[in-house]
C-alpha cells in the first residue's frame, strides 16, 4: 500500500513559521520562508486553515512523491545516540521509513534523504515531540553499511519501527508560459506551488510572489496557467 505523509515535526515547524511571517517572531528570511512553506506540499493533505485561513494540499498533483514500504520491518528501543540495524537494502530501496517515539528527554535527530545531508529533529520534551513521528524519507545507510544513526541527547529514551521503502516522483507540469507547477520535491520548488484558496478552490501560488512577500496579507492563487486568478491565500497569523 502506498503512503503519502508529512511528518508532524516538519508540519509543526512550518505552521509555527507561517504564524510568524510578517512579525518580529519570524526566524527566517524570505527565501528561507519559501522553502519552509514549500515543504508542506511534499506530504499528504495538510490543512493549515486554523492558522492561516487557507490550506496547501497534495492530491495527485504534478511532482508528487509516493513512498511504498519494502522489505522487513525492524523495531528497537534505545537510549541516546544509536544505530538502527536494517539489514541489507533491497536493490530498489530509495529511502528508509521510520516511526520514532520518545516521551521525555532532549533533542532527537534523524538523517533525511537528499543533497546537503538534511535532517529532521525535535525536542522530546515538547508536546508535539511526545507523538510518534513518521518519517517517510529517511536517508539510506551509507555505502557498505546496513544501519542508520539516530542522534539523541544522552539519557533520551526512544523506540523505532523502520523498514526500507521505494520512492517515485511524478514530473511537474509545464504551462504555456514555460512555468512549472505542482508540489515541491527533491528536485526543488516549481514556479507555481499547489495551494487551496480561502474559497476552497485548488490552484497554485507563485513562488516569486511568496518569496517577495512582506507583512500580513493575501497573495493570489492562480490556475495552472499562472495568470487566471481563482482565489487568494493568506499569509500571517490573524487572517479570517
Amino acid at each position: 500500500m502506498n503512503t503519502r505523509t508529512l511528518d508532524p515535526v516538519r508540519a509543526a515547524s512550518i505552521e509555527q513559521e507561517l504564524m510568524a511571517i510578517g512579525t518580529p517572531a519570524s526566524r527566517l528570511q524570505r527565501r528561507a520562508r519559501r522553502a519552509r512553506v514549500a515543504t508542506i506540499a511534499v506530504g499528504s493533505v495538510l490543512l493549515a486553515g486554523a492558522l492561516t485561513g487557507g490550506a496547501i494540499v497534495l492530491s495527485n498533483l504534478p511532482g508528487e512523491t509516493t513512498v511504498a514500504p519494502l522489505g522487513d520491518i525492524v523495531t528497537g528501543s534505545f537510549t541516546g545516540t544509536a544505530d538502527v540495524e536494517l539489514g541489507d537494502p533491497p536493490a530498489d530501496a530509495a529511502v528508509v521509513i521510520l516511526d520514532v517515539t520518545c516521551t521525555e528527554g532532549g533533542v532527537i535527530s534523524v538523517p533525511l534523504a537528499g543533497d546537503g545531508s538534511p535532517r529532521v529533529e525535535w525536542d522530546c520534551s515538547d508536546p508535539i515531540g511526545k507523538d510518534t513521528i513518521h518519517i517517510s524519507d529517511g536517508r539510506l545507510p551509507a555505502e557498505g553499511t546496513t544501519f542508520v544513526t539516530v542522534t539523541a541527547d544522552p539519557g533520551t529514551d526512544w523506540t523505532v519501527t523502520a523498514q526500507y521503502g521505494t520512492s517515485a516522483t511524478t514530473p511537474w507540469g509545464v504551462n504555456a508560459k514555460g512555468q512549472t507547477y505542482g508540489v515541491p520535491n527533491a528536485d526543488g520548488v516549481p514556479d507555481l506551488m499547489a495551494a487551496v484558496a480561502t474559497n476552497g478552490r485548488q490552484g497554485y501560488i507563485l513562488d516569486k510572489e511568496l518569496t517577495a512577500f512582506e507583512g500580513e496579507e493575501f497573495i493570489n492563487v492562480y490556475a495552472s496557467d499562472g495568470e487566471t486568478v481563482i482565489g487568494r491565500f493568506p499569509i500571517g497569523d490573524d487572517q479570517e
